[in-house]
């Protein structure tokens, strides 16, 4: 299998998280046989590679963190775990973690492994964001067609529906996504693509696929979506050469902003959280155990986190086993047991903790935030790219979400491609075609193989 034939593949899969085969979704197999792939290169090869020396302190950095999660989930064993019901054999205590681990191991060398080939030959760099681009238009379409035929045609769809009935009635758009708020968040990464692959290639995003993206964000209800569009807006806005167009971005996007909250009726939903929150008790006696918007997610994590943490503020409670811990009664208080389904916290940063400990998150923040200090310095879009991931796992996506990632390989190879450029101006040399190796970004050194 060609290498363009891989990274077609992953970039199609980042937008189809909802595809699966049994319990692995497409996007974790495709994942997994790369790992393999590169422990069998790695194997066949004697142990030794080479990898552009630009990656090597990103590559063992991300290594030793893995083994430091490792280690953490190894000394989570001797906690007390609440099962879920009838799960797989993946889901089982000691088991569920591991399995995680081995998910975000096969992440991590996905990010090294692209970021790698992207440095080594631009023309895969560019093909890669081609063919992100056109999968989240793809995707946008498909979602806005579900959004259209489910609001004309009311039924029960099936998980794989672009569109979904929400339990208030409501009805949302979430593509090949579970729900349409990180649907939402992957339409932002997908503009963002768009804008990086504006600036190394120049063409146009053209005006349709503009609309198309901007009527599947707004179909989405995407909250963490919006505030992930306004944070990278102000840094755009922020970064404006002059006052005029500081002034003309700042009330065209406070404009689009106000717009947008008062399409998704923001206040009303923030303040419905609020009280949620506060009266948590109250309302589950009222609207009963069986209330998954109640009793499972952020409102009930935003009490079972911050005591999972006190308890836990080193080690944390090891990757991934929140959905096996939650149920303690040390962590619970009044809230009611949920055994049924896997909660997750879909808290960010916080929710990561628990899991991890204050000193591993740390590091993890350090990692993802990698590219914007490479990138600092350089096009704004390029730093607006860099700090979509950090951004995303900040505000609500999940570590096991391949395309925050695939952002931040692109971002990291682009910034690499703009030193490049900028010496070659620097030096008065010819500009190099975009199928040519930049020799001179990676001088060579062995290491494990990644490619």
């Amino acid at each position: 299998m060609s290498v363009l034939t891989i990274i077609s593949v992953v970039g199609i899969l980042t937008g189809l998280t909802n595809v699966r085969v049994g319990p692995l979704q497409l996007e974790d197999l495709a994942l997994l046989v790369l790992l393999g792939f590169c422990i069998s290169k790695l194997a066949g090869s004697a142990f030794s590679f080479r990898i552009s020396t630009r990656l090597t302190r990103v590559f063992w950095s991300h290594t030793l963190f893995l083994l430091t999660l490792f280690s953490l989930a190894v000394i989570a064993v001797r906690l007390t775990f609440y099962p879920l019901d009838e799960a797989s054999f993946l889901r089982q205590p000691i088991i569920f973690s591991f399995s995680r681990l081995v998910q975000l191991g096969a992440i991590v060398c996905g990010f090294l492994w692209l970021t790698n080939v992207f440095i080594r030959q631009k023309s895969l760099l560019i093909s890669a964001m081609n063919v992100y681009w056109w999968t989240g238009i793809v995707c946008a379409l498909y979602g806005i067609l579900s959004y259209v035929t489910l609001s004309f045609f009311p039924f029960s769809p099936p998980a794989i529906f672009g569109a979904y009935i929400n339990a208030d009635n409501s009805l949302r758009l979430c593509g090949f996504f579970n729900e349409g708020g990180p649907f939402g968040l992957y339409i932002i990464s997908v503009f963002v693509i768009g804008l990086l692959r504006r600036h190394m290639t120049g063409r146009r995003l053209g005006v349709g696929k503009i609309a198309i993206l901007s009527v599947a964000m707004l179909l989405s209800q995407s909250k963490f979506g919006l505030l992930a569009a306004v944070l990278l807006g102000l840094y755009f806005i922020t970064s404006a050469v002059s006052f005029k167009k500081k002034a003309f971005y700042f009330v065209l996007a406070t404009a689009i902003f106000l717009g947008v909250a008062a399409w998704l009726d923001l206040g009303t939903q923030l303040v419905g959280y609020l009280i949620s929150y506060q009266n948590i008790e109250e309302e589950v006696s009222v609207r009963g155990n069986s209330d998954y918007n109640l009793v499972i997610g952020r409102v009930s994590a935003l009490h079972i986190v911050p005591k999972m943490i006190a308890a836990h503020p080193v080690t944390g409670i090891g990757f991934g086993n929140y959905p096996l811990m939650r149920n303690d009664p040390l962590y619970l208080g009044g809230l009611p047991t949920v055994t049924e389904v896997e909660d997750l916290p879909g808290l960010g940063i916080p929710g990561i903790a628990a899991e991890l400990g204050i000193p591993a998150t740390l590091w993890l923040l350090a990692l993802l935030f990698i590219p914007y200090r490479v990138s600092r310095g350089k096009a704004t879009i390029l730093v607006v790219s860099a700090l979509f991931q950090p951004l995303a796992h900040i505000l609500a996506v999940q570590l096991t979400f391949f395309y925050p990632w695939f952002v931040s390989a692109c971002a990291l190879a682009a910034s690499y491609y703009e030193d490049r450029n900028s010496r070659l101006r620097s030096e008065g040399r010819t500009h190099f075609t975009s199928s040519s190796t930049p020799q001179g970004i990676y001088p060579q050194r062995t290491l494990p193989q990644t490619e």
